[in-house]
């Protein structure tokens, strides 16, 4: 891990000097693309491209491509194996002022199809390489649960640690306060050691919305135990993930109208450090328990201990959590009657008697702060028994539920943060809504083409914001955008599966390629991946995790603890001229947090399938934990041999006349011992 640390920061400090010394650059998404996908790069510039001179002002070098009469310049995509052009296009002027920038334009290479590695060359300026290939995505959903499998709270194998075993205390309790619950098990939120059912559930349905609807389920792949330990158990390594989760889940619902929201608070905000490491005193002793929050559906709050003041939040009913609790039983207990009969019906016994408790307390639950202003401060509510509802009626088909979802769908046709531009932290999570895209699944065709259309609105105020914007991302620079760019894409994919209409399709692309690296920072917001790339993460604990992201300025300069970076110092500063910002020392911006990945995870399994689908290889290649390949093309009687050896190779002389008796060609693998 080492060399791969030594990489990624000399990775940073190119990116660091270009940004310093550069004046033009070329976006794209650093993963690559499916033959058949949207590809569209972006060039931007801090000088004016003009048709007489392609670049001004890069170091004085001339310009290397013409443009046209019209000021846009040409562009080329070259094969990075022989240098040759095998397509050349015209660029597309984009604002640039959005960003605070001289020049933009969207660079697109669609109509090529044919894999193989390329660059873009424009205005005098190349950029980084890339591929165009059915395999592009194979693999990437494994990828991203290293991240969940490291936010692991209890024990966690994949760090080799345990943590928190004494979970935790009631508190807000009108009768148990201060009795102990076994609550461990979960995922710590982010980099904190938090717990909440608000990001957690979201989490969970995620990941099992994918499994779910995946047609091709072997893209999911086993190599790891359900304690997160090297090594094959015979149950894809999502379902293990998802069942750590459920697991978890259930404890905060132990009986019915009992459900807890959230584990410890922002006093554990003292530091970073491993989750083995966490002694902050509740009033239990050092590291002997944390708080664990009863939902009352009332303003709940804790006074600080520093001074005294009261933080009460906004809470106002149950359903917000209890409609995540209700739509995670039900899908949870389809996804394991199988697997786990048992365990699948006490999910059924508690899914039920969750909705009816959202529908009892209707209102939204928000979690609790006491030393920081920082609280997941959710205010609807619709959506979350609208999901459990549809989720419901999808398993069942029984009328009743499609009844349900229909109500209250109706109350929130479009997310209120895509409707209005703006929202509190949180304030209208989950940021996309997964209801109406079962809705509009449904086998009655009024309320399929209702809830379609709700979906066509709520794409359409996104594209609307985003206007010319040179990277077609119209959502909202609110805390955790990251989080709904990559729901928004997913959004867009579901509305063209369910309609036909493929107005969209442009723009998911271009949220999906915002998140891995066609951006104005021209990172990917993913922890490690892909490999190689300027990721905004590179540490080995965090692979795998999507990142905050960029926020409105004005916001990041409120938050506490975040140094300060003049713009004379930032080496980003050409890039933060525009509605965000981005810092890679700010847990504002740079934070992976679980529920966010858990979109990405859901968005990925999406094109993983769709690449197989383009793809004339047979896909039956089997890795092990570690990434090697183990077994491929399963369809062809062939053998490969390979011998490995270390400080000794014992027997060499008997295996090298085997060989040449047979004719057997092998591989060797020696160490420099």
């Amino acid at each position: 891990m080492k060399q791969h640390r030594l990489v990624a920061f000399f990775i940073f400090c190119m990116m660091v000097s270009l940004s310093y010394g550069q004046s033009s650059w070329v976006r794209i998404n650093q993963l690559g693309y499916l033959p058949k996908d949207i590809k569209v790069a972006v060039l931007i510039s801090t000088e004016e491209i003009t048709p007489d001179l392609s670049f001004r002002g890069n170091r004085g070098q001339p310009p290397v491509l013409p443009t046209t009469q019209h000021g846009t310049p040409d562009f080329s995509l070259v094969d990075a194996k022989n240098g040759k052009v095998v397509y050349s296009g015209q660029g597309k002027i984009a604002d640039a002022a959005y960003w605070g920038l001289k020049s933009a334009f969207r660079l697109d290479f669609s109509s090529v199809q044919a894999e193989g590695d390329y660059y873009i060359e424009a205005a005098g300026v190349k950029s980084p390489q890339f591929k165009i290939g059915a395999d592009i995505y194979e693999g990437s959903v494994d990828f991203m649960l290293n991240y969940m499998r490291r936010q692991r709270c209890g024990h966690n194998n994949f760090l080799g640690t345990v943590c928190h075993q004494h979970d935790g205390f009631i508190v807000e309790h009108p009768t148990r306060t201060g009795e102990h619950i076994d609550v461990r098990g979960g995922w710590h939120d982010a980099d904190d050691k938090l717990q909440y059912v608000t990001t957690t559930a979201s989490a969970i349905y995620h990941m099992m919305l994918a499994y779910y609807q995946a047609k091709d389920k072997t893209i999911f792949q086993d190599n790891y135990r359900a304690d997160a330990s090297p090594g094959s158990n015979g149950i894809p390594d999502i379902l293990d993930e998802i069942r750590w989760g459920l697991d978890w889940l259930s404890r905060m619902n132990p009986a019915p109208k009992e459900m807890y929201n959230q584990i410890a608070d922002d006093r554990d905000h003292v530091g970073y450090g491993l989750p083995q490491n966490d002694n902050v005193d509740y009033g239990w002793g050092p590291g002997k328990g944390r708080p664990v929050y009863f939902i009352t559906g009332e303003p709940q709050d804790l006074p600080n201990p520093r001074n005294g003041e009261i933080r009460l939040n906004r809470t106002t009913g149950v359903a917000s959590s209890a409609g995540k609790f209700a739509s995670c039983f039900a899908l949870g207990a389809e996804l394991f009657k199988n697997i786990d009969p048992a365990f699948a019906q006490v999910l059924s016994n508690k899914a039920e008697p969750a909705y009816d408790f959202a529908l009892e307390y209707p209102g939204n639950t928000q979690t609790v702060c006491v030393v920081s202003p920082y609280f997941y401060e959710e205010d609807n509510y619709v959506d979350d028994i609208e999901l459990a509802a549809a989720t419901f009626y999808t398993l069942t088909k029984e009328p009743k539920w499609l009844a349900a979802g229909d109500y209250w769908g109706q109350l929130e046709p479009v997310n209120p943060l895509w409707a209005f531009g703006f929202a509190r932290h949180y304030q209208f999570y989950p940021f996309v809504n997964q209801g109406h895209h079962l809705m509009a699944k449904s086998d009655d065709a009024v309320t399929s083409k209702k809830f379609t259309d709700f979906m066509r609105q709520g794409l359409q105020t996104i594209r609307n914001r985003a206007g010319n914007e040179p990277f077609m991302n119209g959502v909202p620079y609110v805390w955790c955008a990251n989080f709904a760019i990559i729901g928004a894409a997913s959004y867009a994919h579901q509305y063209k599966e369910v309609s036909g209409d493929s107005s969209f399709q442009e723009m998911e692309a271009a949220l999906r390629d915002w998140i891995l690296g066609c951006n104005p920072w021209g990172f990917s917001f993913i922890g490690g991946f892909p490999e190689g790339a300027a990721s905004s993460r590179t540490d080995e604990t965090r692979l795998g995790g999507l990142v905050d992201g960029p926020i409105n300025e004005g916001w990041h300069d409120t938050f506490l603890g975040v140094p300060k970076v003049s713009r004379s110092k930032d080496p980003l500063a050409a890039f933060q001229n525009g509605p965000a910002v981005f810092h890679q020392d700010s847990y504002g911006t740079n934070e992976p947090v679980i529920d966010g990945t858990c979109y990405m995870i859901y968005y990925l399994s999406i094109m993983e399938q769709l690449g197989r689908k383009q793809s004339n290889k047979p896909n039956n290649t089997v890795k092990d934990a570690y990434g090697a390949t183990v077994r491929i093309n399963t369809d062809k009687k062939v053998i490969h041999l390979i011998f490995s050896a270390d400080s000794a190779f014992e027997g060499a002389t008997t295996i090298l006349k085997t060989l040449d008796k047979n004719k057997a060609k092998v591989s060797f693998f020696l160490t420099g011992n």
